[in-house]
């Protein structure tokens, strides 16, 4: 919290903002061709403004998981599957686009230490940030400790093993979700 001296001898308290910052590139895939990126940037988010939660059907069991997403650009968001768990051996980040019906874009990580996961057949190291609810793990944060190419296919009737595009997030990058009321 800042603290600033007005005229008059008034204190005024400014609270800082909770800002994280993704570094992204976004590229179509044509295959054996020529890659193209579209577009990318920085970007400087709030988990708590930015970061749109949404709440999946509870299983019989009363387990439920959520959806938390940053959207980056042309339609393209990255969002973790949250769900608490004993201990988060794994977890998935994933690509969408709106507008895409019949997509897919799931990333799978599995914990290779404490801290860190690595995807199982591609490349991409991250660390990351749990909460304890009760007894349980629940993702809190991920940063990418390398470049990390996340794929993402925009159609599902292509051949196995093809993606369209990748979304590229930089090393340093945080992805951080916000606590839902819910969560605990």
């Amino acid at each position: 919290m800042a603290l600033k001296w007005m005229a008059g001898g008034l204190l005024v308290f400014a609270a800082a903002a909770w800002a994280e910052t993704v570094s992204w590139e976004i590229a179509a895939d044509p295959g054996s061709h020529r890659r193209e990126v579209l577009a990318n940037g920085v970007k400087t988010y709030s988990p708590d403004a930015d970061v749109r939660v949404q709440e999946h059907l509870r299983r019989p069991d009363g387990a439920v998981s959520w959806s938390k997403s940053l959207v980056l650009s042309d339609g393209f968001a990255v969002s973790a599957l949250i769900r608490r768990a004993r201990a988060l051996d794994g977890f998935g980040l994933v690509v969408g686009r709106r507008g895409d019906k019949n997509a897919y874009g799931w990333n799978w990580f599995e914990r290779v230490s404490d801290t860190e996961f690595e995807r199982p057949r591609a490349p991409g190291r991250v660390a990351v940030t749990t909460t304890k609810v009760d007894d349980d793990e629940v993702l809190a944060s991920v940063e990418f400790l390398e470049d990390v190419a996340l794929r993402y296919l925009d159609d599902t009737r292509r051949p196995p093993g093809a993606y369209s595009h990748e979304v590229v997030i930089r090393k340093g990058s945080v992805l951080r979700f916000a606590a839902a009321e819910s969560d605990d």
